[in-house]
């Protein structure tokens, strides 16, 4: 749930509001990152059992595996976009440095895995990741738009979810290639690969998490904005294109795995994503970016279920509510927030 803050700021006034907001929430991410992701893809426990597990992989989860390696391979591309976006921003572009350390850990994983397990020597999996760098990617050609901090970070919330959620079922999805090993007490057991993908997924949520927040921010201070900016980047919505040599498999094999299905891309990633932003669905952010024109400028805007904070409106002030619909109620007795 999120707070939208109205004045009384300037614009300067807010977006200095913003961006110690923005700074404050990335010392946490630091903070919180230190303490309890700290991990290397060449010191994980889990490869002492790859050889011996190797074999039980299928050739399609085996393309699958390549297909990530790949796309994470490109992160430079991800970073030099985020550090482009993020202008004079020292912070923001501190925040994709990091960022881009913590992803690039992520392709390692995968290549140590196909390695270990015996599906590809180290050779074929450099000649893989040099051949998908051959293409560069930009926030442009992915979205249509100029690359901004607030819409770098909308469009993030919900790539990450999304390789998240993929990072998830292909773990479950080797778990019973491996023949769905259990403990005494029936707890399952993630070994070899099953449980190295455990460490990206984990990055990933809280990689999202962390965009949440920034967008969050900027719905405190700028709503309009960031209404605008969640609708650009969720209307023609896909995970980053890149050219992979292993295209065609790639693709065939993550439909089969029931991986970037249209309706689970909208249950399981896009309207979660929304629900934190206290809207229900895509059609709910779009009806509240057409209502939110509608109301006066100097407007009061909270969730429904989340009251104001720190803020006291004067007599002439009026206190909406914005329902997770997207439509705004006239609060009746705002001091009561």
């Amino acid at each position: 749930m999120v707070t939208i803050v109205p004045g009384p700021f300037t614009r300067e006034g807010k977006e200095a509001a913003v961006q110690k907001e923005v700074r404050e929430n990335y010392d946490i991410y630091f903070e919180k990152a230190a303490k309890t992701r700290l991990w290397f893809p060449d010191k994980l426990k889990e490869r002492d059992d790859m050889e011996k597990y190797g074999h039980m992989i299928t050739d399609d989860t085996k393309e699958i595996l390549f297909g990530f390696m790949g796309v994470e391979s490109i992160v430079d591309d991800y970073v030099f976009g985020g550090i482009k976006a993020a202008g004079n921003s020292l912070t923001t572009a501190q925040l994709y440095i990091q960022w881009g350390y913590e992803e690039s850990r992520h392709g390692k994983t995968f290549q140590t895995s196909l390695i270990d397990s015996g599906l590809a020597t180290k050779e074929e999996t450099d000649k893989f990741i040099a051949e998908t760098q051959e293409y560069h990617w930009t926030f442009e050609e992915q979205t249509g738009y100029q690359a901004t901090p607030l819409l770098a970070s909308a469009y993030a919330i919900f790539q990450e979810r999304q390789t998240r959620w993929n990072y998830t079922q292909t773990r479950i999805k080797i778990w019973e290639e491996y023949g769905s090993p259990r403990a005494k007490d029936g707890s399952r057991i993630y070994p070899a690969i099953s449980g190295a993908i455990g460490f990206p997924e984990r990055d990933e949520g809280a990689h999202e998490a962390n965009f949440t927040n920034i967008v969050r921010i900027y719905m405190k201070y700028f709503p309009d904005q960031a209404l605008d900016a969640l609708a650009k980047v969720s209307n023609h919505y896909k995970m980053p294109v890149v050219q992979l040599p292993n295209a065609e498999e790639f693709i065939r094999c993550t439909l089969a795995a029931g991986l970037g299905n249209p309706r689970t891309v909208i249950n399981d990633v896009m309207n979660p994503c929304l629900n934190r932003m206290g809207l229900e669905s895509r059609q709910a952010l779009k009806t509240a970016i057409k209502n939110f024109n509608l109301l006066s400028e100097d407007a009061i805007v909270h969730v429904e279920g989340k009251p104001l904070e720190g803020i006291v409106p004067d007599e002439t002030s009026e206190v909406y509510t914005m329902t997770s619909t997207g439509e705004f109620i006239l609060d009746k007795n705002p001091e009561a927030n």
